[in-house]
């Protein structure tokens, strides 16, 4: 059995778990993360939060969180960010990996999203008037596509934004060319994503080498797509994929495992 990993983080891991259990892996990264944790922008939107800490603080990813909070360090101003969120936002996670970050730093989570998708966060947060005379921080983990940005910024009195890091397409696509070649001549069983900008890249990928029909044709057919959970999936499914796979938990060691047995 062949697997295709889109993955540009923790894919050694992600194919050490597949080695392991007999499985030949195939590495085509469809996306990479441009870390922003140095930009002046993060600095000076920083630097405004902890003198002005915003009413609630939406944190959407645990590595999102964690490299604010080091950036924040290097500038010397965590402890007055942290203070002022501590003492008047109410933080809203994602998710558990959100949810762990936030603590990590000391800060008690008012709210998890039971799903962690963002769409559970804008309905909650409908739930209560003050919002939209409120100042709300959202950390971003998709700057440039996630439509409950927008959503927020129409329902909050002030949404600041605080970019830490954004996904693009890889560098070299060349591998990710082949494992679209390779899913769609039926050369790989199962291709995995952890995040959705590496489903929507990959049929982007797959539309400039003219096999976009074909790999949704695939996933439709006899290759499994395998996600790491719920939100990820949803981006599978806008993508045309008729029943793409997740594991509960949504977690990268359950999603292999999920992948072997339905395998054999």
């Amino acid at each position: 059995m062949r697997v295709g990993i889109t993955a540009d983080r923790r894919w050694e891991e992600q194919a050490r778990l597949f080695t392991d259990r007999g499985f030949d892996v195939v590495h085509g990264p469809t996306m990479r993360t441009i870390d922003l944790s140095a930009d002046e922008v993060l600095r000076t939107i920083t630097a405004d939060l902890a003198e002005n800490p915003p009413d609630y603080l939406v944190v959407t990813t645990g590595m999102g969180m964690r490299r604010w909070l080091e950036a924040a360090a290097r500038w010397e101003l965590d402890t007055p960010l942290l203070a002022g969120l501590a003492a008047n936002a109410r933080i809203v996670a994602r998710g558990a990996k959100a949810t762990s970050a936030s603590r990590g730093a000391n800060l008690d989570v008012w709210w998890k999203a039971p799903s962690e998708t963002m769409q559970e966060i804008v309905d909650h947060l409908a739930g209560f008037d003050d919002v939209g005379r409120s100042r709300v921080a959202l950390q971003l983990f998709d700057p440039d596509g996630n439509p409950a940005t927008e959503i927020l910024r129409a329902m909050a009195g002030e949404l600041v934004e605080v970019p830490v890091y954004q996904w693009a397409l890889p560098h070299d696509p060349e591998p990710a060319k082949e494992l679209v070649r390779s899913t769609v001549e039926g050369r790989i069983d199962a291709v995995t994503f952890t995040a959705q900008p590496a489903v929507h890249n990959l049929f982007r990928i797959a539309g400039e080498v003219g096999l976009r029909e074909e790999l949704r044709a695939a996933f439709n057919g006899r290759v499994l797509a395998s996600c790491v959970g719920p939100v990820c999936a949803s981006a599978a499914t806008e993508e045309g994929v008729e029943a793409p796979l997740w594991p509960d938990p949504p977690r990268l060691s359950p999603m292999v495992r999920q992948v072997a047995a339905r395998l054999g």
